[in-house]
């Protein structure tokens, strides 16, 4: 009897309990594309939406400080992509600074940049040039070395909140308010990797970019490159997981795997992700740019990728 009731207790509470948030987000994955004649060979390391078709895009090894805009247009029914091309780079008339994160301030209309080597975020006017405004650095990223600093970036513009992340090694996760004050800091732990790193002429293993999202959650694209001495059989494998800040909750919500072999050469190191547009049924895209190495002996390419996401508020 009194299992009988224990039971009846939990089927109970199975209804009356509420949806977990991250149980409600769901990913449909896209096919990759590549555009050689309308997109120059590039080290693209970030991305935000600006808008319509246009995105602003920046490049770790650029010449200058600023960023590229491409116009990419979408199917928006599937959310896959139809086509991209690169209309220009905007600078701030500074050297880079080894650009990896963007992100766009609707509210403002200004646009920020994280520099690894400097560990600053910058802000930026429509036309590339600098307000002159930086976001007080935190102390867990003054200490960061130049090669493993601010990754990451994202705005969300219903929380009026900025977050960033560094990539590697003891991973944190920080948001700003929209004075620029730090507001939350997590601390994040990444899978195991698969790979055995001792075997490997060049390894990496870190977080790509995130995504913030409306309801306080964070998208976050958990990466691992391994290179052979022999450069084939090289692969990236790719991780979205939904992350629940506070709670130091994630969920994997979907994870692809990039090769460079004897039948296969899609490799994609993607380290730039943010938002596009909302879908005709309501869904929202996910826009994914990947770091060549300028096309990399000729083997590696500038892929974009796409993603739909649906069932969440974003």
């Amino acid at each position: 009897m009194k299992i009988k009731h224990r039971l009846a207790g939990f089927l109970l509470m199975m209804f009356v309990m509420p949806i977990r948030i991250d149980a409600q987000l769901q990913v449909i994955e896209n096919r990759q594309y590549a555009f050689p004649h309308t997109i120059p060979a590039g080290n693209y390391s970030g991305i935000t939406w600006l808008g319509g078709d246009l995105y602003a895009v920046v490049s770790d090894k650029s010449e200058e400080d600023g960023f590229f805009v491409f116009e990419i247009k979408l199917d928006m029914q599937t959310g896959e992509i139809r086509s991209a091309r690169n209309i220009g780079f905007r600078s701030s008339g500074y050297a880079n600074r080894d650009d990896e994160g963007i992100a766009c301030n609707n509210n403002t209309n200004t646009i920020w940049i994280s520099g690894e080597a400097d560990n600053l975020i910058r802000e930026y006017n429509p036309d590339g040039s600098r307000t002159g405004r930086t976001v007080p650095q935190t102390d867990i990223y003054k200490r960061l070395p130049g090669n493993l600093g601010l990754e990451a970036l994202s705005y969300n513009a219903h929380n009026k909140e900025l977050w960033t992340c560094n990539e590697s090694d003891t991973v944190y996760i920080q948001s700003y308010n929209e004075l620029l004050q730090p507001v939350h800091t997590f601390r994040y732990h990444m899978d195991v990797p698969e790979a055995n790193k001792a075997k490997a002429l060049f390894y990496a293993h870190g977080i790509g970019t995130l995504c913030a999202l409306d309801d306080g959650t964070v998208l976050l694209l958990e990466r691992e490159f391994f290179v052979p001495h022999k450069k084939i059989g090289s692969f990236v494998n790719c991780k979205l997981f939904h992350y629940i800040p506070g709670k130091h909750e994630k969920n994997l919500l979907a994870r692809w795997k990039t090769k460079l072999n004897l039948t296969s050469r899609n490799l994609a190191n993607y380290e730039g992700m943010c938002l596009g547009p909302t879908l005709n049924d309501g869904s929202r895209v996910i826009l994914l740019v990947a770091d060549s190495q300028n096309q990399y002996a000729g083997v590696l390419k500038d892929w974009i990728k796409s993603l739909k996401l649906t069932h969440g508020r974003f």
